[in-house]
């Protein structure tokens, strides 16, 4: 009788555990100038969304070029496709859909004025869970990323820092590189998320952005001979402000090898573009710059993947991430970035 009792017991907690258990995705998409740099952007965009079907896509680099609503061409797009979703465009230079209604809009940050990048949060009931999803693009401008590489990231141009004989000069000095990643105003926007999670506590805050930084969770004593690291160990200052205030990186959460999964998320090699679009023709600049990073005690990262094809750049030549153990979807079709997608599945714990 008593172990009857206890099987009808545990049989009801299992059961109770699914059934209060619910699962979404979301989507990061750098879309490079809203697909205009590939024929049929647009709809490449869309046939990325129809086929992966993710509860939620954020989107960067949205421009509204020549005062067309991007996002709401898209929306319609995807409805003549048969599916729907929820959304518009509320500020800066980033967008956001949901297969659930949006109940409210805030801007986080926006610099856009001065190409600076911006953050948007959009209020969400995700399957009974209230949540501020936001869709972000930082300043791509002072691109640390490319001094252990031998280049200067933006200011005071893109060129190779010349070692006299025709190669790269890499910067080693971790000090000077990162004095140089904070005259950027990326920092400011992740101030900017990180006091807008305080004045939402108790309601989860997630991000997907293009951050345009790297994580001190990939430049590492294990990586520090890959990817033209040079020997340099980082402590990357954005994705730890993140990480001392509570937010979980998504990606590093399912895959904490960063040898194995280093989650590379650029440069992607996009469909039919004739030329290179690596920024640095003697060095490896691959990197992950792409992010989704969450907040909430009841989110869980389950799952996590790379969208797209597994091209990428070394030194302007084509190159296949095979020797990786990322996980791939949508990497036998026409891909409309020079971004690599991050998809992440998470549980919410009700």
């Amino acid at each position: 009788m008593k172990r009857s009792v206890t099987l009808v017991f545990l049989y009801l907690f299992v059961t109770f555990m699914i059934f209060s258990q619910q699962s979404f995705t979301v989507l990061q998409m750098n879309v490079w100038q809203e697909g205009t740099n590939v024929k049929d952007g647009l709809d490449k965009i869309a046939d990325v969304i129809t086929t992966l079907q993710p509860d939620v896509v954020t989107f960067s680099e949205i421009r509204n070029y020549d005062g067309e609503d991007w996002t709401g061409k898209l929306l319609t797009k995807l409805e003549s496709k048969g599916v729907k979703y929820y959304g518009k465009f509320v500020g800066g230079d980033v967008s956001l859909i949901s297969k659930f209604p949006v109940e409210k809009t805030k801007i986080i940050f926006d610099d856009t004025k001065f190409d600076s990048g911006s953050i948007a949060a959009y209020l969400l009931d995700v399957k009974g869970e209230r949540m501020w999803v936001c869709a972000g693009h930082l300043d791509y401008k002072y691109y640390a990323v490319y001094m252990p590489r031998g280049y200067t990231g933006g200011i005071p141009d893109w060129k190779m820092i010349d070692d006299g004989h025709g190669n790269p000069q890499p910067v080693t000095n971790v000090e000077t590189i990162l004095s140089y990643n904070k005259l950027s105003k990326k920092d400011e926007a992740v101030k900017a998320l990180v006091n807008f999670a305080k004045l939402e506590e108790g309601t989860p805050v997630l991000i997907g952005m293009d951050m345009n930084d790297a994580s001190h969770l990939d430049w590492t004593e294990k990586t520090k001979e890959m990817f033209d690291h040079n020997g340099l160990v980082i402590p990357w200052n954005n994705t730890l402000e993140l990480e001392k205030n509570g937010f979980v990186d998504a990606y590093r959460k399912v895959n904490p090898d960063e040898v194995n999964y280093p989650g590379i998320t650029w440069p992607a090699s996009p469909t039919d573009f004739k030329k290179t679009v690596s920024w640095t023709p003697k060095a490896d600049e691959r990197d992950r710059i792409d992010y989704i990073f969450y907040k909430g005690k009841r989110l869980n990262a389950v799952d996590a993947m790379l969208v797209g094809p597994k091209v990428s750049f070394v030194k302007c030549q084509k190159v296949n991430m095979n020797s990786y153990k990322d996980k791939w979807v949508y990497d036998d079709k026409p891909w409309p970035s020079d971004h690599f997608g991050v998809l992440v599945k998470f549980d919410i714990q009700n």
